[in-house]
């Protein structure tokens, strides 16, 4: 199986840098413009004669926005919720700044989020989602469309690596990857792939 990982375009919190969890913000024009653009990066990543299978969007507007926009209209996109960013809890919606002020050398990837979500929480969605991706078709390709954070935990799970790991990998807005497996394990072909 391939998996495209496409982290969603621009937000106005993007620009800020809040946390954006569950907050269901629309992409803004800035975000718009970039998700046209990328659908030229994701056909060159995708491949002359290359297709994809399913797309598993996050239900959150600036996920199914994206998808929309970089991969037109088919196929159908599969909402689903275990793509959804992670609950920031309390923390959603502050600056990283903000919240360092508040939880003195907080870290998502070891502390979790106050009110919100912890790392073993999103490990068990993004597992979930694996589990169901092996379970299909071993010749197709999927795109996964994503958030930042959970974009993160699932190329380390993807690579059999402890969610915390997703630490390692930066992520830009509307930024694709490419994961292959190859005799049972995936191997990561590109990574935040953008215009």
């Amino acid at each position: 199986m391939r998996l495209l990982i496409l982290r969603h375009a621009a937000t106005a919190w993007t620009v800020t840098g809040q946390h954006t969890g569950r907050t269901d913000l629309e992409l803004s024009a800035e975000g718009e413009a970039e998700a046209r653009a990328a659908a030229a990066v994701f056909a060159e990543v995708l491949g002359p004669g290359g297709a994809v299978a399913a797309v598993h969007s996050s239900p959150l507007k600036r996920a199914v926005r994206t998808a929309e926009l970089v991969l037109g209209e088919t196929p159908e996109l599969i909402l689903d919720a275990e793509l959804a960013e992670f609950d920031y809890g309390h923390f959603e919606g502050l600056t990283p700044a903000q919240i360092q002020a508040r939880a003195p050398g907080w870290s998502l990837w070891k502390d979790g989020c106050p009110g919100g979500e912890s790392m073993e929480q999103a490990t068990l969605r993004v597992d979930g989602f694996i589990a169901r991706l092996r379970a299909g078709d071993p010749d197709r390709t999927v795109c996964a469309v994503s958030h930042g954070h959970l974009s993160r935990v699932l190329a380390a799970r993807l690579l059999g690596l402890p969610a915390s790991e997703g630490r390692l990998f930066a992520i830009g807005t509307c930024a694709l990857s490419d994961f292959r497996e190859q005799a049972g394990r995936f191997q990561l072909a590109a990574w935040n792939r953008r215009r």
